[in-house]
């Protein structure tokens, strides 16, 4: 027989210029979309349609949660909050969306939220926090979400993270602390997240790796140094990531070294990322040791003159390589690039032009004849 597939029922009200949730709704109505109106409050939603699955009220003027009546509302599982102007989330403000997988209220303007706001949302899998005005981070929040997975909790003037704020999250795989202007993090504030795969600090303050925190998530798969005013990578900054996959260390405006071991057994690695580092003139010639999976390597747009032909020795499963938009000098060091006799991969060799010696100025390296 063949399959049936029921579409949800939608119930598209975006941008009608309402000013209150429209009461008779198709009583089998599954997604809600009340997206860019004018709805300052809901005054009961007990006329919420039973089989609601989805809600959206993003983009109103919703001001409070204190008037929601979720009590009817078992069957939503996802509800979308965000650039509404809500100040404050009280106790139990979300009770009785006990089936809530995905809770969307960033872009808002939270100062304040109660130790049991989320009191009753215990399947809760995904939450946007991040764009609010949050200062303090408690971890009792998270004490009624434990299956909670992402929680993106990031651009909040947080004043710091504090040692197990977030050990409720014993199922957390990602979590975003972009844009906070944090300037470290203590060593046990990841402690006892055992299945975090994925770490953005993108956009932060950090002047050194906050290498001893990363190490306590004995799993950690992605992380995101991008855009910090790290100045040099250092040996032990990555040690013990045995399983870290992809690692990012993009746009750092005072990079300008890469120091020798920096990248030392990452038996995971497969791709690294440092790119657009104005400063960065320098990586050691044994920066990458025992990185048995390295496939990618981007280095472009940096103020490279060299990449030593030792450095790409060491990494034996390396496919492709990106070193164009670097001032290189074209001489003896650079040669093995002109001459690669390797299968790798040289990515965009149009952009890859000698800036030293004078006579071989702009021309491209692989045009050049070393004597």
């Amino acid at each position: 027989p063949k399959s049936i597939y029921i579409e949800a029922l939608t119930v598209d009200c975006n941008a009608l210029h309402l000013y209150s949730i429209p009461e008779r709704l198709p009583v089998n109505t599954q997604v809600l979309l009340l997206q860019a109106n004018n709805i300052e409050e809901v005054k009961d939603a007990d006329h919420f349609p039973t089989n609601l699955t989805g809600l959206d009220l993003s983009q109103n003027n919703l001001s409070s949660m204190i008037n929601i009546n979720f009590t009817n509302s078992h069957q939503i599982l996802s509800v979308y909050l965000e650039e509404n102007r809500l100040v404050e989330l009280t106790g139990e403000c979300f009770f009785g969306l006990k089936n809530l997988q995905e809770l969307y209220i960033n872009h808002n303007l939270i100062s304040t939220i109660s130790p049991n706001a989320f009191a009753g949302v215990g399947n809760l899998l995904r939450l946007h926090l991040n764009s609010n005005r949050l200062k303090v981070v408690n971890s009792q929040w998270f004490e009624a979400m434990p299956r909670l997975e992402i929680l993106m909790i990031g651009e909040n003037p947080i004043i710091k993270i504090e040692d197990m704020n977030f050990k409720p999250l014993i199922n957390l795989r990602s979590l975003v602390l972009a844009g906070i202007n944090l300037t470290d993090i203590p060593d046990n504030a990841f402690t006892g997240l055992e299945t975090l795969e994925s770490i953005s600090f993108y956009d932060n303050r950090f002047v050194n790796v906050p290498s001893v925190a990363l190490q306590k998530v004995l799993n950690l798969k992605f992380l995101d140094l991008n855009k910090n005013p790290i100045r040099r990578i250092q040996r032990g900054d990555f040690s013990n990531m045995l399983h870290l996959k992809e690692l990012g260390i993009n746009n750092m405006p005072e990079l300008v070294s890469i120091d020798s071991l920096a990248f030392e057994n990452l038996p995971d690695l497969r791709k690294i990322e440092v790119t657009n580092n104005p400063k960065l003139s320098y990586i050691h010639p044994n920066a990458f040791y025992r990185m048995p999976k390295l496939e990618t390597l981007m280095l472009n747009s940096n103020s490279l003159s060299a990449l030593y032909r030792s450095t790409i020795e060491a990494l034996p499963n390396l496919k492709e390589i990106s070193i164009h938009s670097n001032p290189i000098r074209c001489d003896c060091v650079n040669r093995w690039i002109n001459m690669n006799k390797t299968n790798i991969r040289f990515m965009e060799t149009d952009s890859l032009f000698c800036v030293d010696p004078p006579e071989f100025q702009g021309q491209h390296v692989r045009h050049i004849h070393f004597r």
